[in-house]
């Protein structure tokens, strides 16, 4: 599972983004519920034409024969009929039970297992209503001709076509009641696939935005967001706060209630507006924590692809937001009582709270909320749900680089850091090995968009959180800190930008004075990871920034220089007797802390002959050992 996971998170992203994302942002998406839409659209069709030429090859001459059949069954013996059509109340009465039970059992399991959302979703699919309404009435007819017919004694030539009718009525609507039930029960068993769920549930939240935007454009909203509307949201707060923020509220409601009559009107118009905004904020606020509790079933239960279509959603939601959001009236963005009293708001700092109401990011918060309760719960259990979470987040981020929602990006910045902590905390270091590259991939991208500050912030929050791992004693993931800052600073130095030597400045302080033998190892692993940037440099043209280095390691006992240097040229030296070009294993993240490109080689020879008494010491003795 887990290759297949990756597989499909690396392998389609690309045509994720370029098919699946730009079709829901437009609303025109064809959903996993409704996928197969042409070939069954075809199947259909074959069937309609096929009906066609069976009815003009000669079916309509059979069905007028069995109608002339029971037209003279009915003349002949009413008892019979009466006790026909008896039967067939008593078979339709079963057939409307059994539909019955077998619906609300398989739903009421599938409510179990995903989110009790479902049975709500299910009664309001209109295509249950009108099946059931016309099995109610098959019944109700064959019942009520049932009863007509008992009062039949003797039947006349006036009664005869009555009966015929009548008859023909309870033929008709008992063998439409069978055949529905074949399309019927493949409907009832692709609504609750888990894809076709999920997808339902987003499907309200982009229906909430847009029937906001709707509003807006029917011009029903007025004033400005640092107006009346940020006055109004104060009210809406919920009444339990602390005092100091009761006694702000009501020093608010009195400076408002001494304004004018015409500041009144305003008020009272902006409260109708943030009164619209309520209903729609609680459907997104609800659609989106079924989502998560679906994907914290599939997590529990190892099914990945249900949890992938979960994030998938959420991913999508946010991409259709953020190319809503501009047209969104300023209401919206206001905390309204749905907002203070959702869970992952309501124990928020009130501070921080005014911070994302400014900022208008509820919606981006909300999400991210989502997938850090996602990312704690695969912690050393399902990782490949901690890493699908980096992922997309990761995702996020970028695009919010690309439409340079710079506030948008820092929040996803705080989540990776959020991550990060978690991580520690739990002391799942594979968890973070994986974080660590989504985490890096991000600077990378804004290092590419020209982003220095946000570059700059993301090295100092690397060099942080090393520090904090090392004091934990998770030594190999201060180690996965100083690679992907050693390669944060090549991809620097290939961009030509100006945070490169910040960079390896952050790089250099991240080694400690071992105590241990695990700390020993930590810090050859930095080391080597700076001696491969050194070569990285040097073959660049960047004598300076190599010079940096060396600086940093020249007082290293000579012994542990040597030994870092036969290990480099150890994996170098498999290579140049094969025909790889890379490393030999397999890894998650496609990369080797330990491994040496064999072209830059020459350039790590010629950082280590920067150190005098090396080369004496490499002639002397083949191997070395550290005291």
């Amino acid at each position: 599972m887990n290759e297949r996971l990756t597989g499909r998170v690396s392998g389609t992203e690309s045509s994720r983004v370029s098919g699946t994302e730009s079709s829901r942002v437009s609303g025109t998406e064809s959903y996993p519920g409704f996928v197969g839409r042409r070939p069954r659209f075809l199947t259909w069709s074959a069937a309609v034409v096929g009906a066609g030429l069976l009815w003009a090859w000669g079916g309509h001459r059979w069905i007028q024969s069995g109608l002339r059949l029971l037209w003279v069954g009915s003349t002949q013996d009413v008892g019979a009929l009466q006790e026909f059509v008896a039967t067939s109340a008593q078979v339709l009465s079963g057939v409307l039970g059994f539909t019955l039970s077998v619906v609300a059992i398989v739903v009421q399991l599938s409510a179990d297992r995903f989110t009790p959302k479902v049975t709500e979703l299910f009664l309001r699919e209109k295509v249950n209503f009108y099946l059931f309404f016309f099995l109610i009435l098959a019944n109700v007819v064959s019942l009520w001709s049932s009863a007509a017919l008992s009062l039949y004694v003797r039947v006349g030539p006036a009664e005869q076509q009555r009966l015929g009718l009548l008859i023909g009525l309870n033929l008709l609507l008992g063998t439409a009641s069978f055949l529905v039930l074949i399309p019927y029960f493949r409907f009832v068993f692709h609504f609750l696939q888990p894809a076709s769920i999920i997808h339902r549930i987003e499907q309200q939240v982009r229906q909430a935005v847009l029937g906001s935007l709707a509003s807006r454009r029917s011009g029903s909203d007025s004033g400005s967001k640092g107006g009346c509307f940020s006055r109004y949201s104060l009210q809406l707060r919920p009444r339990h706060d602390n005092v100091a923020q009761q006694q702000r509220c009501a020093g608010i409601q009195g400076a408002v209630g001494m304004a004018t009559e015409q500041h009144s009107l305003s008020h009272q118009r902006c409260g109708a507006i943030i009164g619209q905004c309520l209903p729609a904020h609680q459907r997104c606020l609800s659609a989106l924590d079924e989502i998560k509790s679906i994907a914290t079933s599939a997590l529990r239960q190892q099914e990945g692809s249900i949890l992938l279509e979960a994030l998938d959603s959420l991913k999508s939601l946010w991409v259709f937001y953020a190319a809503h959001k501009a047209q969104l009236p300023p209401a919206w963005f206001l905390f309204t009582p749905a907002l203070w009293r959702d869970p992952d708001f309501a124990s928020v700092d009130q501070g921080l709270l005014s911070q994302i109401e400014a900022e208008g990011t509820w919606l981006e918060l909300k999400i991210l909320r989502q997938y850090q309760a996602l990312f704690a719960e695969g912690l050393n259990g399902m990782r490949q749900a901690s890493t699908l979470v980096a992922i997309h987040s990761r995702e996020l981020g970028i695009r919010a680089l690309e439409t340079q929602q710079l506030t948008v990006a820092g929040w996803v910045i705080k989540f990776f850091n959020t991550y990060l902590r978690a991580v520690i905390n739990a002391r799942d270091i594979r968890s973070g090995y994986n974080l660590l590259k989504q985490y890096r991939l991000l600077a990378e991208a804004a290092l590419q968009h020209h982003q220095s500050a946000l570059v700059l912030r993301i090295v100092d929050y690397f060099r942080y959180y090393s520090l904090i791992a090392y004091k934990a004693g998770l030594f190999f993931l201060s180690e996965t800190f100083g690679f992907d800052l050693g390669v944060l600073a090549q991809s620097s130095c290939a961009l030509g930008s100006e945070t490169t030597e910040a960079i390896v400045q952050a790089l250099l302080r991240l080694d400690q004075d071992p105590e241990s033998e695990q700390q020993e190892t930590t810090l050859r692993g930095i080391r080597k990871t700076q001696v491969r940037v050194a070569a990285y440099f040097l073959r660049c043209g960047r004598e300076d920034l190599a010079k940096l280095i060396y600086q940093d390691m020249q007082h290293e006992p000579l012994a542990r220089l040597q030994s870092i240097r036969q290990e480099l040229q150890s994996t170098t030296a498999v290579i140049a007797t094969r025909t790889e070009s890379s490393f030999w294993e397999f890894t998650d993240r496609g990369e080797n802390f330990y491994f040496l490109e064999p072209a830059l080689q020459p350039y790590a020879d010629q950082f280590f002959g920067w150190f005098q008494g090396l080369a004496t010491l490499q002639e002397g003795q083949e191997s070395v050992e550290l005291p």
